[in-house]
């Protein structure tokens, strides 16, 4: 990476780190958004499943649980990526 960011002068590649961060940050407000409703879906499924005794579509609660465990990792990933940018010094390339 260092090789492709010699050709870049110091304050262009903090300018694209900055867009990157507020980008990161608007993709963890979407996906966090989207893990809270996923969230409150697989509650409401368990409330109807153990509290009413009502049957419940066990391949929804398991495609529930799928995407609940993508999500939290593409959060955690994304979380990464934006520290380690944030850490990134484009002056002493570290």
């Amino acid at each position: 990476m260092d090789r492709i960011l010699k050709n870049y002068d110091d304050m262009r590649v903090m300018r694209m780190i900055k867009k990157q961060l507020i980008n990161c940050e608007a993709t963890l407000e979407m996906l966090r958004k989207e893990y809270e409703e996923k969230d409150d879906q697989l509650l409401a499924l368990g409330i109807k499943k153990e509290v009413t005794d009502r049957l419940v579509d066990e391949e929804e609660v398991s495609a529930l649980t799928d995407r609940l465990k993508a999500l939290k990792k593409e959060i955690q990933e994304i979380e990464e990526d934006k520290s380690k940018m944030a850490a990134y010094n484009a002056y002493t390339r570290q």
